[in-house]
């Protein structure tokens, strides 16, 4: 049987996403070329053909992790700065954490679990980059939803707020993860995302009055 050769192109997207595990779970200084070439199932030899170091490919790892970032917040971008565009951006948010066609994305956030587990570098500056490209958009909406008599006055700061809601759904992301083992929630698809928005939104503050007139928009 002939082998399919595998591009120089194809097989440096294998290294990279191998290394960013690697580098998720263990952290850049303890992390090793040759665990990441075991990892793409290539030599390291190789993965040095593509990236002269470890630094160098570490940075690699960071720009497709950045430019992946821009595209999360492309996809759940808020539609209007005010309580309908909160709701909404969070119906949006908690399906692609939970229905197994977005596996893709998903596996972007665990990989912050797995960064955690380890020294957390990666974790870290990904949640640093997250908070200031939303802090003042986030400020702005609460804002304006407080204005509009659908947020009660509440202790939590926004950039705690956006935290909250993003480790709900990393966590509801690895538990719905292993489709053949059950996830411990006793509803699935929209309804679970919708009681995932109404958890969220009560612990933000909006009132249910405001969260009943978006939320099956």
């Amino acid at each position: 049987m002939v082998r399919k050769r595998i591009s120089g192109t194809d097989r440096k997207a294998l290294i990279l996403n191998a290394a960013r595990i690697v580098f998720s779970q263990a952290g850049f200084e303890a992390a090793k070329t040759q665990d990441i070439a075991r990892a793409a199932k290539v030599s390291e030899a190789l993965v040095y053909r593509h990236f002269p170091s470890k630094l160098s490919l570490y940075r690699a790892v960071l720009r497709q992790s950045i430019r992946e970032q821009d595209e999360n917040y492309r996809i759940m971008a808020l539609a209007s700065h005010d309580t309908a565009g909160i709701i909404k951006m969070l119906k949006t948010y908690f399906t692609l954490m939970t229905e197994p066609e977005h596996a893709d994305i998903q596996g972007r956030f665990r990989l912050l679990l797995s960064s955690l587990s380890a020294d957390g570098t990666y974790a870290a500056l990904i949640y640093r980059r997250a908070q200031r490209m939303t802090d003042h958009t986030i400020k702005e909406t609460l804002r304006n939803a407080r204005a509009a008599g659908d947020l009660k006055p509440t202790q939590i700061e926004s950039g705690n707020a956006s935290m909250f809601v993003e480790h709900i759904g990393t966590m509801m992301s690895a538990l719905c993860w292993r489709r053949s083992q059950a996830a411990p929630y006793s509803s699935e698809g929209p309804e679970l995302v919708r009681q995932a928005v109404w958890f969220c939104c009560r612990g933000i503050g909006f009132t249910d009055e405001a969260i009943a007139r978006h939320l099956d928009d």
